[in-house]
């Protein structure tokens, strides 16, 4: 009998976290942009933050925030929701253009 309310006791405590694991929840995980290689990459625009700074939901589902140092790169030019294809060299995007159907 004790080993009875032993095991029950345990399976109540067990009750939640079973419960847990079971729901599912959608993230977006953020991508630092210094952690991408140099490449070409495409992404679509969710957030325009100024003329150097955009916010970009890249092809993977991961978000990540792209920054710029270069002059011929104005990133006001690019509106919510465009595909865009963007080259990174050592976590700065160098040029993007938007992405051809």
């Amino acid at each position: 009998m004790r080993t009875i309310s032993l095991l029950a006791f345990i399976a109540a405590l067990a009750a939640p976290a079973v419960a847990a694991q079971t729901t599912t929840t959608t993230r977006t995980a953020v991508t630092n942009p210094a952690q991408l290689p140099d490449g070409t990459y495409t992404g679509v625009v969710q957030k325009v933050i100024d003329t150097k700074d955009v916010v970009v939901k890249l092809s993977n589902g991961a978000q990540a925030t792209l920054k710029t140092a270069k002059d011929n790169v104005d990133f006001t030019k690019c509106q919510t929701n465009q595909s865009i294809r963007f080259s990174v060299i050592n976590g700065l995007v160098a040029v993007y253009a938007p992405e051809s159907p």
